[in-house]
């Protein structure tokens, strides 16, 4: 692993799906890694994270030294896109305070099912993604 980066997300929301598509798309140096929070790799790493609840409503974000959650860990995850546009986007959101970030993520969260439905079973990722997801 050429990195320690990791999203966490639900593996059977197909708008936590499509995230991970934009993520992949805007990622080109391939330094995030994705383990839906189903499997049995998230259900051993995120408790020695220190998430002993893990919510399928919370993406996390680890970054190899702590682990994001809700709008924190998108934030995050936009800081690690290429080019200047989206980071850049990352340090004007981290301005605002997170209990209303966090509560735009909790509306969205709550209704992600209802926005693109959800799926029977978690994501198979591409050849070209194979190595990536965990």
């Amino acid at each position: 692993m050429q990195s320690t980066k990791i999203l966490f997300f639900d593996g059977l929301c197909n708008f936590c799906n499509k995230s991970v598509d934009f993520v992949w798309k805007h990622n080109k140096s391939r330094n995030i890694y994705y383990s839906s929070l189903q499997s049995d790799f998230t259900k051993v790493k995120l408790p020695s994270l220190g998430i002993d609840k893990i919510n399928l409503r919370t993406i996390y974000f680890y970054d190899g030294f702590r682990v994001y959650q809700k709008s924190h860990a998108v934030f995050m995850i936009l800081r690690n896109f290429d080019g200047l546009f989206y980071p850049s986007l990352a340090k004007i959101f981290f301005i605002i305070p997170k209990f209303i970030s966090d509560y735009i993520y909790d509306i969205i969260s709550k209704n992600r099912y209802d926005i693109l439905g959800k799926s029977d079973s978690c994501r198979v990722p591409t050849l070209e993604e194979k190595d990536f997801f965990l």
